[in-house]
């Protein structure tokens, strides 16, 4: 028995590439066969027959080699490119469902791309996302940015389902990707908005650590990653208050003021022209109670760029105690964004403090018909009135009280019930009593009225208003 198990082994090791054991065979470009044994290449050892008591212990090991990438022929390649043009014409009727169909046809030709364009990959995510297949559209469009890994279109797609499902440190890489592209880009114009959405995806992700664990190192990290974009988009859109401040709660949230300070001191003494460093300090000062040299270092920036809104808002702001200028900069702030109605309304409120009540209620007008829907004019032109009656009677008359009736008149076009009926309640408009006994009177005559024209439609209102009594 053992004899003629070894003759048996001898003859199937002899003739082993007819029926013994597996073989692999690889077709070289010019069609002869080749079955390589490589050493360093076995994935596997397995007996050439099965074990018994009387089988030898050890075998040779069966050799499987590595696949190779078969070249395609010419009939794949056409079928290929017949397959493609017929993606792209389902593609345009929209029939996504096709066009998926035969892309799939070309991947299982040439799932390697050695011949089919990788394009083809994009297209079949568009096609799964517009078939709701959301997952299998993600895979299709991360495979393709590893082939394709400058295209801006897949980018943009990755953002926006990365974003969409949370994943804010996978859509950090993307937004990073893509301004990479754009910075080495120099035939076009750079999209700042890039650098935005950078800076929002930081700090977006440091609230949400913070939440998680609030001790978390990588807060800071992306903390001042968020600081450094903002700093570089606001350089191009000073006026985004949103980034603004966003900007400045991360600065006074993660940074060291007193170092900042320090830091941006040494910038200005070496770069004392240098934009951004000026705005940060006049920020620090003005936090720090020290308006004065706040508006040093803004009126610096005007005496550069004279139409720098953005500055002028700021010592607008800074000036609010200090009328003369607040005047001034508001007056400028009209010039340089004239249809903003809040200026003329900020404008009458500094006339108020100087009883410039005449040029007060010229600009509430003007800010109503920049925006007849915000009732703060009205709001505004009402405490003209009023303030002129604080200014004008130490002891209110019935006259007095006429003119309480033209604010009466605007607050009751905002809806404020409340302080129309606290009015009548306190005595500030005619009861009827009032008008029984002053019948002869039916316009104020102080001197310090004088200002105030008959003609005027809020004035019109107390002749209304006495009717109704």
């Amino acid at each position: 028995m053992k004899k003629l198990t070894v003759i048996l082994f001898a003859m199937c090791a002899v003739f082993s590439v007819i029926s013994c054991g597996p073989q692999t065979q690889t077709v070289k470009e010019d069609n002869t066969i080749q079955s390589p044994v490589v050493k360093n290449e076995i994935q596997s050892e397995k007996p050439l027959i099965a074990q018994t008591d009387e089988t030898p212990a050890e075998t040779e090991p069966v050799p499987v080699v590595k696949k190779e990438i078969v070249p395609l022929t010419d009939s794949q390649k056409n079928d290929i490119n017949k397959y493609s043009s017929f993606a792209q014409t389902k593609k345009q009727q929209k029939k996504f469902r096709d066009m998926v169909s035969y892309i799939d046809q070309i991947i299982g030709i040439d799932p390697d791309f050695t011949h089919a364009k990788s394009v083809l990959l994009f297209w079949r995510g568009q096609g799964y996302e517009e078939l709701g297949l959301k997952d299998s559209a993600k895979t299709d469009y991360e495979r393709f940015s590893e082939l394709r890994p400058d295209h801006e279109q897949v980018l943009t797609q990755l953002d926006y389902i990365y974003i969409t499902e949370g994943e804010i440190d996978k859509a950090i890489t993307i937004v990073e990707k893509m301004i990479e592209i754009d910075r080495a880009d120099t035939t076009t114009e750079k999209d700042f908005s890039l650098l935005k959405k950078a800076g929002n995806y930081h700090f977006q992700l440091a609230e949400n650590l913070k939440t998680e664990n609030p001790d978390d190192p990588d807060i800071e990290e992306h903390a001042n990653s968020a600081i450094e974009y903002y700093d570089e988009y606001l350089e191009a859109s000073p006026e985004d208050e949103e980034v603004n401040n966003r900007h400045t709660y991360l600065i006074s949230k993660f940074l060291d003021q007193k170092a900042l300070k320090i830091k941006l001191e040494e910038n200005y003494n070496k770069n004392p022209n240098d934009q951004r460093t000026i705005e940060r300090l006049a920020s620090i000062y003005a936090d720090e109670g020290n308006n004065s040299k706040a508006s040093q270092m803004l009126e610096k920036l005007l005496e550069n760029n004279p139409n720098n809104l953005k500055a002028v808002k700021k010592l607008i702001k800074i000036n609010k105690n200090n009328v003369d200028k607040a005047i001034y900069y508001n007056q400028k702030a009209i010039k340089l964004e004239p249809a903003n109605e809040i200026h003329n309304i900020n404008l009458a409120k500094m006339y108020i403090e100087r009883k410039h009540y005449a040029d007060a209620r010229s600009e509430c007008l003007k800010a109503g018909s920049k925006n007849p829907r915000n009732i703060n004019v009205q709001k505004t032109l009402a405490s003209v009135y009023i303030a002129n009656i604080n200014d004008c009677a130490s002891v209110i008359e019935y006259q007095d009280k006429l003119v309480y009736v033209i604010a009466y008149g605007l607050y009751e076009k905002t809806g404020e019930t409340g302080r129309l009926h606290s009015m009548k309640e306190n005595g500030q408009v005619p009861s009827k009593s009032d008008l029984f006994i002053n019948r002869k009177t039916t316009l104020p005559s102080r001197e310090c009225y004088k200002w105030i024209n008959t003609s005027w439609d809020e004035v019109k209102y107390i002749d209304t208003f006495l009717k109704a009594l």
